[in-house]
């Protein structure tokens, strides 16, 4: 990895942590240079603007998912992908998750930030409707997923721990 990818890796872990603690309305440029070490001009270097850096956030938080199920996984089967795909979901940090809300609500001002977001879901369900023993079954347990982690996300019901837990066995269970 070059100097100038770990910049641009510090630069979006440091906006990650600063939406984490202090919300997504809080974020500045000055404050992700201040946390990341850089100067605000070496940010703008990496980043152009606000929108720049919010898009490559999402980018990380989508690369991830999208590998689950167009790399080779995807060649393990229908069962093996979604477990993987459940588990990924289920295992998002608070500073992912605040990543998502700062995007979402960003996303409200300027609705092509989530372009990626729209094809990624796009791809995913044309990808399980397409290579699937049971295309229903697998797009209601991503649709469980996404549903459990957009209240979560907005903050409009956060699930205990254990709830989560059994959920997650529950859909992997069922999806075996």
């Amino acid at each position: 990895m070059s100097t100038a990818e770990k910049t641009r890796l510090r630069i979006r872990r440091s906006a990650q942590v600063l939406v984490a603690e202090h919300g997504a309305g809080n974020l500045t440029i000055d404050a992700i240079a201040r946390h990341a070490g850089v100067s605000k001009g070496g940010l703008l270097y990496h980043y152009a603007n606000k929108q720049a850096l919010l898009e490559a956030m999402l980018e990380d938080l989508l690369s991830t998912r999208k590998a689950l199920f167009l790399s080779s996984k995807a060649q393990q089967g229908q069962t093996a992908q979604l477990k993987a795909m459940i588990n990924t979901e289920f295992s998002l940090t608070l500073v992912e998750r605040a990543t998502a809300n700062a995007i979402l609500a960003s996303g409200a001002e300027n609705p092509a930030l989530l372009d990626p977001v729209r094809e990624y879901f796009t791809i995913l369900f044309d990808h399980l409707a397409q290579g699937a023993n049971d295309p229903d079954l697998g797009t209601t347990a991503i649709l469980a997923v996404q549903g459990l982690q957009l209240l979560e996300t907005l903050g409009l019901y956060q699930f205990e721990s254990a709830d989560k837990d059994r959920l997650r066995l529950r859909l992997l269970a069922l999806v075996s």
